[in-house]
């Protein structure tokens, strides 16, 4: 005895008609699963076409975003801001870099009023050079 008798014995007869039909309509549910699928796969694909398009888009931007820039060299830099201290022959370009010379040089640090002081020197004697 093989399976396909097991079966018959189980279910009685098999109706040939009734199990090509069913195969039928089967085969129809399967084609319409698969249509909606292959669909669905197309939906995807040009979404990720599109998010790609994007992607390069925003990769182009972000290169040109990280460029070198273009830094003045110390020789280009007007340094105008001198130290105090005598036998300091230092000059910076801004006041900061000046300040914290001085912080890290000479141990001086300045309050509020002090830098404004230091702050009106530089600039009398910028506009007596100037001048």
């Amino acid at each position: 005895m093989d399976q396909s008798d097991n079966f018959e014995q189980d279910q009685g007869p098999m109706d040939y008609y009734k199990e090509s039909i069913r195969l039928y309509y089967y085969n129809i549910v399967l084609h319409s699963y698969l249509e909606r699928v292959n669909q669905e796969k197309n939906e995807i694909k040009s979404k990720l076409q599109k998010f790609q398009v994007l992607e390069d888009q925003e990769s182009d931007i972000s290169l040109e975003d990280k460029r070198k820039r273009n830094r003045r060299s110390a020789v280009e830099i007007p340094r105008s801001h001198v130290c105090t201290i005598s036998n300091c022959n230092k000059s910076y370009g801004s006041e900061g870099s000046l300040m914290q010379h001085m912080k890290i040089k000479h141990g001086m640090v300045m309050n509020q009023d002090k830098i404004g002081q230091v702050l009106d020197q530089f600039r009398f004697q910028y506009s007596s050079n100037s001048n």
